[in-house]
C-alpha cells in the first residue's frame, strides 16, 4: 500500500517531468527570442557570376553571421542600364531592406537615389561613388587605377627594351576597365612608352586583330588586356594555337579559376588580382549595419596584388584566391 507521503512524492515527480517537458519542447514558459531575417539584394552588371565566385563565398559567410537573406541577381543583357534599374525597383518593391549594386552607370543610380526612387540603404560595389548626401550610402571597391599602374610597371621591369606594347579591350569599356587603363597608360607614359590599341566592337574582333599583329613580330609583342572576359578569350586563343611561348608576354586582371589556371600554365605572364571574398563579406556586413541604422566608416580601398606563376604557391595568395567556404 502507498501511504500519503509516497503519493505526494509521486505527484511531485510527475509535475517535475511535465515541467521539464514543457521547458524542452515548447515556448509556453520560456519564449525563445525571435531572430528577424532581413532581405538584401545584390545586383551586378554582368549576365553570369563567373567573376563573382569568391565574392559570393564571402557574401554567404556574412549572410549567415548577420542573419540576412541575400539574393544574388545578374542581368539578362550585359551592362544594360535600364535593365539594372528595373531590377533595383523590383527588389525594393519586393521587400529588400538594402541593395548592393555593381552599377552599369553610377550616375544613373545616383539620380534614382536623389529623386527618392531608391529609399533603402545602398552599397555601391566597384564604384568610386561613396556618398550622395541623400539616404544611407556606402562603398566597397578596389583601386583599379593603382592596379593598372602596378601591372604596367612590373611588365616594364620584366620585358626587354623595344617591345611592341598593345592594350586590348572593348571599344566601349566599363568604368573599371577605364580606371585600369588610365593606370596602365600613366605608367607607360612615365617610362616613355607609347602603346597601340586593339579594340573589339563585335564578338571575335579582338581575337582577329591580335592574331594579325602576332604574325608580324611575336617575340617583340606584349599584350595587356584590360578586362577579365577578353583576357580569357585571348589566353584561350594563345593556348589552343600554342603561341603563349612565342610572344613577349600576356598580362591582365581577373580572379576566375580559368585565368588562374592560364597563369599556372604560363599562358599569362602576370595578373592583377583582388580579394573578392573580403569584398563580398564587407558588402553584406555594411548593408546589415546600414539596415540597423549604425554608422559605417569608409572602408577605403580593399586589397589587390600583382602576381606571377610562382606566387600561386604562396600561402597568403592561396587563401585569398581559393577561400574555403
Amino acid at each position: 500500500m502507498i501511504n500519503s507521503k509516497e503519493r505526494i512524492l509521486w505527484i511531485l515527480y510527475g509535475m517535475v517531468l511535465v515541467l521539464l517537458f514543457l521547458l524542452s519542447s515548447t515556448d509556453l514558459i520560456i519564449k525563445e527570442k525571435e531572430m528577424q531575417v532581413y532581405a538584401v539584394s545584390v545586383i551586378v552588371e554582368d549576365t553570369t557570376d563567373d567573376n563573382y565566385v569568391n565574392f559570393r563565398k564571402g557574401m554567404d559567410r556574412a549572410a549567415i553571421e548577420y542573419n540576412l537573406d541575400v539574393s544574388f541577381i545578374t542581368l539578362y543583357d550585359e551592362r544594360n542600364r535600364e535593365q539594372q534599374k528595373e531590377l533595383i525597383m523590383r527588389e525594393q518593391q519586393d521587400g529588400s531592406r538594402a541593395l548592393i549594386v555593381s552599377p552599369v552607370d553610377p550616375g544613373h543610380i545616383l539620380q534614382l537615389q536623389e529623386e527618392k526612387r531608391i529609399s533603402i540603404p545602398l552599397v555601391f560595389l566597384n564604384s568610386e561613388i561613396s556618398s550622395t548626401g541623400e539616404g544611407k550610402t556606402a562603398r566597397i571597391t578596389f583601386d583599379y587605377y593603382q592596379m593598372g599602374q602596378e601591372l604596367a610597371e612590373q611588365m616594364l621591369a620584366e620585358q626587354p627594351p623595344g617591345q611592341r606594347i598593345f592594350l586590348l579591350g572593348d571599344s566601349h569599356p566599363d568604368q573599371i576597365s577605364r580606371q585600369f587603363q588610365e593606370g596602365v597608360l600613366h605608367a607607360l607614359e612615365e617610362a616613355g612608352q607609347e602603346p597601340a590599341f586593339l579594340k573589339g566592337r563585335r564578338e571575335g574582333d579582338l581575337k582577329a586583330q591580335t592574331e594579325k599583329e602576332l604574325l608580324r613580330q611575336p617575340r617583340q609583342t606584349v599584350l595587356i588586356v584590360l578586362d577579365p572576359k577578353n583576357l580569357t578569350e585571348i589566353a584561350q586563343m594563345l593556348s589552343e594555337e600554342n603561341l603563349s611561348g612565342e610572344i613577349g608576354g600576356l598580362y591582365g586582371r581577373g580572379t576566375t579559376v580559368r585565368l588562374l589556371n592560364y597563369l599556372d600554365r604560363g599562358v599569362i605572364r602576370g595578373l592583377s588580382v583582388t580579394d573578392d571574398f573580403t569584398a563580398g563579406y564587407l558588402s553584406v556586413r555594411t548593408a546589415a549595419e546600414l539596415v540597423a541604422n549604425r554608422q559605417v566608416p569608409d572602408a577605403g580601398y580593399l586589397e589587390s596584388h600583382y602576381i606571377r606563376r610562382e606566387d600561386l604557391r604562396n600561402e597568403a595568395y592561396e587563401k585569398m584566391l581559393y577561400p574555403i567556404e
